[in-house]
């Protein structure tokens, strides 16, 4: 699914030439389809913990986590997202947990609202206290008018309270001490009753106040860290209404720098891009590429001229779709069939199943989209990009976690459509045969761009499947990791049942460099996961040094394909003492832990969201070798790193295995540099290992 942003595009032939960042405008009118998605998502979440909160004993003062998705939606969005959202797990609480599930969720979104507001507005505590004094007015007016209609639920209410004050002036009569003290509260209450409208008016207010006050002081401390994790790399979606026209464009000079950063992150550029064109854009990582394909599907630059004859369309048919890096933030239908058509006006006519064909999913459309692997998921992104007929497609590294037969299928679905539809294809690759297959190559160096194949970085080579095969040096003795008739299904003794592995047999030993290779599906992902300790399998087993690797979770290290989804934390030193286990203090283990991955020491203090795509790749390895693991999983390492960047980290990791010993399991579909940490080779095929075919097409 094509992916939709949040603020404004639309513009055409405008020049922007200040540097600092710049609010994004209030909408009006009805909610996008991304507040429409963002609404679902955090209501969602509000409503399982207020159910949650409600249903399990004790379990109310979770209740408070439920305000950070109203608050962030208070201070991104407009009023009626939060509204939007406040009725949706309004209702869904209230099916499920009853009345007190509803205002469960009613109270997070007022004190999530609440705060999310006037933190957007730059204001404090004392616009919270007037706030507060309002709101609680205006509570206490109400509760008062209520119960002045309703006099037998307020008789019934005064009722309960007098039987809770005279028990505890019971309980207190029996103290000698306290006796005069117990008549003195039946008879204030009493008299407090006499005067209800004032009393009920006042606990309003107060009760307000104080959880106003002190919603603002715990979630205002937790958004002021989440507001501060820059959300730089969203689309966004037009403002305006005019016809959709994203193609003929032209760039002239134009530049791009981040909110609170010295330096552009792109620029100057100069280029074209014409009805039908396929142009690749090349450069190394940190050289602006993403940022380029948020300038062509619509983000206003820092600086520079961007001329379109219309709307950029983001999203919509006929416009501009963005096929981005890592699927995974892209799909958004829990089926396959649903998630290529979701977004797409109503009574909107689609071929799924032709389009599904067209990308190699053909047969997947009744699948679960959280059963296929990072290549499938990929896959499904193209065809729901594909439904909306777009005049300009942004592909983002499209093919890096696509094995090389769907990398051929893919880019001849991609470049055909520049032939049979008048579609222009922006394709930003490292791929040296994807960049010669386009009309055009764009290199970006950091500092500007070259245009019409001028000669830029070092392209990544594509290398030839490796023969399935043993070394014969491979280590004697014990191993480290052995696999015994493993075989795993999902949705076991289900009808949805899915078998993903079978009679899975090898062993991996001390200071072992094994890869595993094979199409998207043969379940590659899977044994990672196994072998990890992460799933247990439905038959046969998996040994960590003699003893199920299930059972010693964290012996075996696994970096997974998105490295960005793996750090948690927002600072380089704090990710790695996480991950490690130890003080982000020690700043004699945080340098030694970025010294192993060949990182300068001075990106301790760094954000996370400031690094490269190799960078973040060599943080998490820090981390993960920091807490010396027994082997090291390594789950599509090269994905989306340039040539240079990718030959960096295999250096690094064949020292790391001949120097320490460190045993190495790499998944992957870039083979081009990996005989040497890999001496090892092992083909999965529909979920059993198989003798991989040789250059020459047939079997070893």
């Amino acid at each position: 699914m094509p992916a939709v942003g949040c603020a404004r595009t639309g513009w055409q032939n405008r020049e922007m030439t200040t540097a600092g960042p710049q609010r994004t405008p209030r909408r009006s009118g009805s909610l996008q389809p991304v507040e429409l998605a963002q609404a679902s998502v955090m209501a969602a979440l509000c409503a399982a913990i207020a159910i949650i909160a409600v249903v399990v004993p004790f379990a109310a003062g979770l209740s408070l986590l439920g305000t950070v998705p109203m608050g962030l939606l208070a201070y991104r969005y407009r009023l009626r997202v939060l509204i939007t959202a406040t009725v949706a797990g309004g209702l869904v609480a209230f099916l499920i947990a009853g009345m007190g599930g509803f205002m469960t969720v009613v109270n997070c979104a007022y004190i999530g609202g609440l705060t999310g507001i006037v933190k957007r507005r730059g204001r404090g505590t004392p616009t919270v206290v007037a706030s507060s004094l309002v709101a609680g007015a205006a509570f206490g007016v109400f509760a008062v008018a209520a119960l002045t209609v309703l006099s037998r639920l307020r008789h019934l209410i005064f009722d309960s309270m007098t039987a809770n004050v005279d028990g505890v002036a019971a309980i207190m009569a029996r103290v000698p001490q306290l006796e005069g003290a117990a008549e003195r509260l039946k008879a204030d209450f009493a008299t407090a009753l006499h005067y209800w409208p004032i009393l009920l008016f006042a606990i309003g207010v107060g009760t307000i106040l104080w959880v106003s006050l002190v919603g603002w002081w715990a979630l205002s401390r937790v958004m002021t860290r989440l507001v501060g994790v820059p959300d730089v790399h969203k689309l966004e979606t037009p403002i305006g209404d005019g016809p959709i026209a994203p193609v003929p464009l032209q760039l002239l000079d134009v530049r791009f720098r981040y909110p609170s950063s010295p330096k552009d992150a792109l620029g100057p550029v100069s280029m074209t891009v014409q009805p039908g064109e396929h142009v690749a854009v090349t450069g190394a990582n940190g050289s602006g590429k993403t940022t380029l394909m948020l300038v062509l599907s619509g983000r206003e630059p820092t600086a520079g001229t961007v001329q379109r004859p219309g709307a950029v369309g983001l999203g919509r048919t006929g416009g501009t779709a963005v096929v981005m890096q890592h699927p995974e933030s892209q799909v958004l239908g829990t089926r396959v069939a649903d998630d290529v058509v979701w977004g797409l006006p109503p009574g909107t006519s689609i071929d799924v199943d032709r389009l599904l064909g067209e990308v190699g999913l053909d047969g997947f459309g009744e699948r679960d989209t959280g059963g296929l692997s990072g290549g499938e998921l990929q896959r499904l992104a193209v065809a729901g990009a594909l439904a909306r007929e777009p005049a300009l497609l942004i592909a983002d590294e499209v093919t890096s976690m696509v094995d090389q037969d769907g990398r051929e299928g893919l880019m001849s679905v991609l470049s055909g459509l520049t032939r049979r539809h008048r579609t222009a294809l922006v394709h930003i690759t490292h791929y040296n045969d994807e960049a010669e297959a386009a009309d055009r190559t764009v290199t970006l160096s950091g500092n500007g761009a070259s245009a019409d194949n001028v000669a830029g970085p070092e392209m990544v080579e594509t290398a030839e499947v490796p023969v399935a095969s043993t070394a014969p040096d491979r280590p004697a003795g014990r191993p480290v990791l052995e696999l015994r008739g493993v075989g795993h299904v999902y949705g076991y003794d289900t009808p949805w049942a899915k078998t993903a592995l079978s009679g899975i047999d090898f062993s991996v030993h001390e200071g072992d460099g094994v890869l595993i290779h094979g199409l998207n599906g043969s379940g590659k992902s899977t044994l990672a996961w196994i072998m990890a300790g992460l799933t247990v399998p439905t038959v046969g087993e998996c040994l960590l040094d003699g003893a199920p690797v299930s059972e010693q979770v964290g012996g075996v290290a696994i970096s997974f394909q998105a490295a960005r989804l793996q750090l948690m934390r927002s600072h380089v030193a704090l990710e790695i003492a996480s991950s490690a286990g130890f003080s982000m203090y020690d700043q004699a283990k945080v340098t030694e832990a970025l010294n192993t991955v060949g990182l300068d020491p001075t990106l301790a203090s760094r954000r996370i969201d400031q690094l490269s795509g190799g960078q973040m790749r060599r943080v998490v390895l820090a981390g993960l070798l920091a807490r010396s693991p027994r082997a090291l999983i390594l789950d599509e390492p090269l994905a989306g790193l340039d040539a240079a960047s990718a030959r960096g980290l295999l250096r690094l990791l064949e020292d790391l295995r001949r120097r320490r010993g460190l045993t190495v399991v790499v998944i992957s579909h870039d083979f081009a540099g990996l005989e040497d940490l890999c001496p090892r080779t092992l083909h999965l095929q529909d979920g059993e290992l198989a003798a991989a075919p040789t250059n020459a097409g047939g079997l070893p």
